[in-house]
């Protein structure tokens, strides 16, 4: 009897420990581990990246370095068909390092989009190509891609290799693709656009386009709206009368989409689709994603929120670095920013420096907005890159995390810049 209990007792307690170390895996096999609530994990981590990067650019440990002669590609202007909707490049790496080099295809921006290492092992002195296809079938107008290996250099984690050109086709919208970041659910945001039509009648005249509001089919017509109205090609934007297809417009009507309040927080993705009344392009789609983080609005000189969404910093000079001020602004009178409710989660690229300045707790209890000013810097000697967006998987980013209610939020604040000499 005794020797039927002791084995029933043991086969219980391998039976626990089984189905504690499966559950052990199956957390693991999630992306869990004990650190990921520990923002102090986080920033040690941070440093650790930092000093690897300073310890390869210096010289003094050997590491890989990625070299790459050429990160976009310009495939030019053309006139949209089925037999040029689609093509393929080959962007070149080169290992200059002393040490292994290690690539591996981490993300790319869009559906349209796809690409292929061609060694994903290189030593020191060894290249190889990265081959990017797109299919710009949907939609017209400009065409803007990325795609992103990473890599275990320590300077250059990842890499973005972008494609880009202009298609002219009989109807296009302008921008074809709308970005929204730090959308507040409590408060209405737009953004405005152009439907742009191309060429003449027999006579010369230009051809019409009659796009009206009845024309428009939304996903989502709770929570976002469109309105059209007729304009004319004078009322064109500077950098449309620049653009090689666009100043060749010959029709024109203007619209604005609004968010309006009660969006769910988080990420967010909206179609607008145009009847176009082109029997060649019967319709046209419009792009919309960003991101909803509640009551959290960005501004400042550099904020470009009714155009792209993002902190727009520009040229940098590598030799001297560069900084610039933004604020973070909070429509929330029981909220107190200090270090514990806002906190900087992550940059990229790793190098880039951000601080914040808090006001005093004591004067924020009777202030119904209160405020935290950031400030970013782009620090004297980083490597020379591009990053742009916004929302693509090139881009340069901020995250923030906000504790609020026992909830955490995080906003991404794209960041646009190129490093140069």
């Amino acid at each position: 009897m005794r020797k039927t209990i002791c084995a029933a007792a043991l086969g219980i307690l391998a039976g626990t420990v089984l189905g504690i170390a499966l559950g052990l895996v199956s957390l693991i096999g999630r992306g869990w581990n004990l650190s990921i609530e520990n923002p102090e994990y986080w920033e040690s981590r941070r440093q650790a990246e930092l000093a690897a990067a300073e310890n390869a650019l210096a010289g003094k440990v050997k590491a890989p370095r990625v070299e790459t002669p050429e990160i976009e590609f310009d495939f030019g202007v053309k006139e949209k068909n089925k037999e040029n909707v689609t093509g393929s490049h080959d962007f070149p790496i080169t290992n200059s390092g002393t040490a292994p080099l290690t690539l591996k295809e981490k993300t790319k921006s869009c559906y349209c989009t796809d690409f292929h290492i061609a060694k994903k092992k290189l030593m020191p002195g060894e290249s190889t190509t990265v081959n990017v296809q797109w299919d710009a079938e949907r939609g017209g107008g400009a065409f803007k891609q990325s795609v992103i290996i990473s890599t275990n250099d320590p300077v250059r984690p990842e890499i973005f290799f972008n494609v880009k050109g202009l298609f002219s086709s009989p109807v296009i919208a302008s921008p074809n693709h709308l970005i929204f970041s730090g959308v507040s659910s409590s408060e209405e945001q737009s953004r405005e656009f152009h439907i742009l039509g191309f060429g003449t009648d027999s006579d010369g005249n230009p051809l019409p386009l009659d796009i009206k509001d009845g024309d428009v089919t939304l996903w989502d017509p709770d929570h976002f709206r469109v309105a059209l109205e007729p304009g004319t090609v004078d009322e064109l934007t500077e950098d449309e009368k620049n653009s090689p297809v666009i100043s060749k417009a010959t029709s024109l009507v203007k619209g604005t989409l609004f968010i309006t309040p009660g969006l769910p927080q988080g990420a967010f993705q909206e179609t607008v689709r145009f009847k176009t009344h082109r029997p060649e392009q019967p319709l046209l789609e419009l792009m919309v994603e960003g991101q909803v983080t509640g009551a959290v609005t960005i501004t400042g000189t550099k904020y470009d929120r009714h155009k792209t969404g993002q902190l727009v910093i520009g040229p940098v000079s590598s030799a001297a670095g560069k900084s610039e001020a933004f604020r973070l602004t909070f429509d929330d009178p029981a909220f107190v920013a200090d270090e514990s409710t806002v906190r900087v989660a992550g940059v990229r690229p790793l190098w880039l420096n951000v601080t914040l300045s808090f006001l005093d707790a004591e004067a924020q209890k009777s202030m119904p907005v209160k405020w935290v000013d950031a400030r970013v810097e782009i620090p004297a000697g980083s490597p020379q890159e591009r990053y742009s967006g916004p929302g693509l998987a090139e881009t340069g980013e901020i995250v923030f995390e906000i504790e609020r209610e026992m909830k955490t939020e995080e906003v991404v604040l794209p960041v646009s810049f190129t490093v140069g000499p």
